[in-house]
């Protein structure tokens, strides 16, 4: 369990650096079907962002580009962020997700969101939850625990039910098929 310890120091630590693999990328953009200005604040080696449509941004922080550094002032908008997060400082991050784009979106342990109060008071304020997909547990996607991982969908200003999707079927494949209605 030291994986999820608190880390109080707010700088992501160096077993934050879980690559999202090719295929969950690849999923995660044709599900959500982003449009408008995407942001992957959390690059790596890009396999998020390599799916990610046109115009898109990038930061990471191992070429110079830090997300908390991110001006959204600098540009019109930012429509969708679509990311792995560090799970260390996953409420900090998060945070300043919502303050960047309209359209969140994360993969990491589910219960990362529903871990505090003052974390789902943050997310009243933002707007909403809009969908929750699992799928599967975390070792299935070379996470390092077991705990169940999916995506979950943070929409600015939204109010209205969360659609619960699971999809336990994704398997390393260039053939997933999105079932998103």
């Amino acid at each position: 369990m030291a994986y999820f310890k608190s880390n109080k120091t707010g700088i992501a630590l160096e077993k934050d650096r879980v690559m999202t693999p090719d295929f969950l990328a690849k999923f995660v953009v044709d599900y959500f079907k982003p449009s408008g200005v995407c942001l992957e604040p959390c690059k790596g080696e890009g396999s998020i962002y390599n799916y990610l449509p046109e115009p898109k941004l990038w930061c990471e922080i191992d070429d110079g580009r830090d997300f908390f550094d991110f001006d959204v002032n600098l540009y019109k908008k930012i429509d969708w962020i679509i990311t792995n997060p560090p799970f260390s400082i996953y409420d900090k991050f998060l945070r300043k997700c919502w303050e960047v784009a309209d359209n969140v979106v994360v993969v990491c342990p589910l219960q990362k969101l529903f871990k505090s109060q003052n974390m789902d008071k943050s997310l009243v304020e933002y707007g909403g939850l809009k969908e929750i997909v699992v799928v599967g547990g975390g070792h299935k996607f070379n996470f390092p625990f077991g705990f169940l991982v999916g995506f979950m969908y943070f929409k600015r200003g939204y109010v209205g039910d969360i659609k619960l999707t699971r999809r336990y079927d994704l398997k390393k494949s260039e053939d997933i098929k999105d079932d998103k209605t």
